[in-house]
């Protein structure tokens, strides 16, 4: 059965061993369902689908999306809550908005420091 395991792993930079163990099955398995040897049981297939966060049919090659609807839910709203954000920054007067560009700057160096 043709799909997309392999190039998930790689992508991740994993090995086959280290997916085993994420989804709790032997390296011989993933071996043989990246080679098309074995099929995929519908419990490795949402484990992996989990792992890699990708859609089930994107790791079985039935479409070329790749996120699952979870994720595009979740990017809508990021999106939207960036828009609405923009729109704020952009009603805000020069001063404002250079306030909250340092403040950005400086929020942002702070985190980096503390890891």
């Amino acid at each position: 059965m043709d799909n997309r395991i392999r190039e998930l792993r790689n992508e991740k930079g994993l090995r086959q061993e280290d997916l085993a163990a994420m989804i709790n099955v032997s390296q011989q398995t993933i071996s043989r369902l990246e080679n098309g040897e074995n099929a995929l049981t519908s419990d490795i297939l949402i484990n992996l689908s989990k792992v890699f966060h990708v859609s089930a049919d994107y790791i079985l090659k039935l479409s070329d999306s790749r996120l699952t609807q979870e994720w595009r839910v979740e990017i809508d709203r990021n999106m939207e809550r960036n828009t609405e954000i923009c729109r704020v920054y952009d009603r805000l007067n020069r001063t404002n908005q250079e306030l909250v560009y340092r403040l950005m700057g400086q929020l942002e160096e702070r985190q980096r420091e503390r890891g």
